[in-house]
């Protein structure tokens, strides 16, 4: 990127702490941040971005990613996130991303394109993001994705198994998740886990 004066790298960040902390020392013009950073303080890449968003509004973000979810990349989009990136694509598209935000446009990477035309094809449920599933609905997953049971995380909540098991069906259906092997890949896709 330096070498074509396409940009500078002002500042760089191995995990989502750093990042935040790097981005409120060190101002930048955009941020091409990895969905999948290694897990501190925050739980997931959407809460990082969700961060990003509140702390930094005018902030332009490219994500890069591995994933191929339709509802986290519509999730994505609906923080605000200017750029979707395929790692695969990475080197040939990121050039024309940071160029494209810069001049306050959007760019989604094609193949992000195609999974969310696919999903569309099924239906909205199909890109419903995970940000329309309510704060229990959430916690319950993350606790899920943690290695916690239905029953461990009705005690730590403080609830019923029947009332937890509900939230994890409810949020489920709302995912358009079949099943508990679903739920998993899921729940792998989405950094939760």
């Amino acid at each position: 990127m330096e070498q074509d004066d396409l940009a500078t790298v002002v500042a760089e960040a191995c995990n989502p702490d750093e990042l935040l902390q790097v981005l409120a020392r060190h101002p930048c013009d955009v941020l091409v941040t990895d969905f999948m950073m290694p897990v501190e303080l925050q739980n997931d890449g959407l809460r990082l971005l969700q961060r990003i968003h509140r702390d930094f509004p005018a902030l332009p973000v490219i994500v890069v990613t591995a994933l191929s979810n339709a509802g986290l990349f519509q999730s994505m989009l609906d923080l605000n996130v200017r750029g979707l990136l395929s790692k695969a694509s990475l080197a040939g598209e990121l050039p024309a991303a940071i160029r494209g935000v810069q001049r306050g446009e959007f760019f989604v990477a094609d193949s992000v394109r195609r999974v969310l035309i696919e999903a569309r094809q099924y239906g909205p449920d199909a890109l419903l993001p995970a940000e329309k599933l309510s704060p229990r609905e959430l916690e319950v997953l993350r606790l899920l994705s943690a290695g916690h049971t239905v029953g461990q995380i009705a005690a730590q909540l403080n609830r019923s198994k029947q009332t937890v098991s509900a939230q994890k069906v409810a949020a489920m259906r709302k995912l358009g998740l079949a099943n508990d092997a679903a739920l998993f890949i899921y729940l792998q896709e989405s950094g939760m886990s």
